[in-house]
């Protein structure tokens, strides 16, 4: 006999509650993926590794049935592969989106072992995770790594570009280098910022003020 059903609700609403938290300083720093896609992610983990432990209990009872419950956890492992993906990024001078597939890939792992009840070992996880993602979000200026790229969307219109290089100017953020590409209505613009005008960790804070304006559709860096 396995947990009870309110036990297994119980996993699946502290999961959600674990994948959240990930996701809500994901979001602080205005990453793509946020407290809904690490919360789902998280809750459908610990969702499927119930499936595998405890779903087929009128299955196994039959002596003539052999299952594997580790097989759904490893397609699980596999399977998130294509969600992180989507985070990552290309640039020019790098790639942008790592720390949040990975935190993704990891957040998988929260799921999965509040799913089989190590719920020490899911908090302790949830802990480490959120620390080391805020506490090493450091400045690379030491290391020569002064650059970012920036990527916003805003309406093509004539106007909504005059306003967002105004805003831009008064942040005192100068690209050495712009990319435009129009598509379905929006333009998207690439800015390579060679010179910022406070430490990398509070890029964040300091692009903040453009997402007030309706005509800026997405921002990403």
């Amino acid at each position: 006999m396995g947990p009870n059903t309110w036990e297994l609700i119980l996993r699946l609403a502290l999961s959600a509650l674990f994948g959240g938290i990930i996701g809500l300083e994901r979001e602080i720093r205005l990453k793509g993926a946020g407290i809904r896609t690490h919360l789902i992610v998280s809750f459908a983990s610990c969702m499927m590794m119930l499936v595998s432990k405890y779903g087929f209990f009128d299955v196994v009872q039959y002596s003539s049935v052999n299952l594997d419950p580790s097989r759904i956890a490893a397609g699980l492992v596999t399977a998130i592969g294509f969600l992180g993906a989507g985070t990552i990024f290309s640039r020019k001078h790098g790639i942008t989106g790592l720390t949040t597939a990975a935190g993704l890939w990891a957040t998988v792992g929260i799921g999965m072992t509040m799913g089989t009840g190590l719920y020490l070992i899911s908090t302790f996880g949830t802990v480490f995770i959120v620390a080391i993602q805020a506490a090493l979000h450091w400045d690379h200026t030491m290391l020569g790594h002064t650059s970012t790229v920036v990527l916003i969307q805003i309406d093509d219109r004539p106007e909504a570009l005059d306003c967002l290089q105004a805003e831009l100017a008064a942040l005192k953020l100068e690209p050495c280098s712009t990319k435009y590409e129009r598509s379905d209505g929006l333009l998207s613009i690439e800015l390579q910022l060679d010179h910022l005008p406070c430490p990398d960790r509070e890029l964040g804070r300091a692009l903040a003020p453009l997402m007030k304006h309706p005509y800026i559709k997405s921002l990403l860096w």
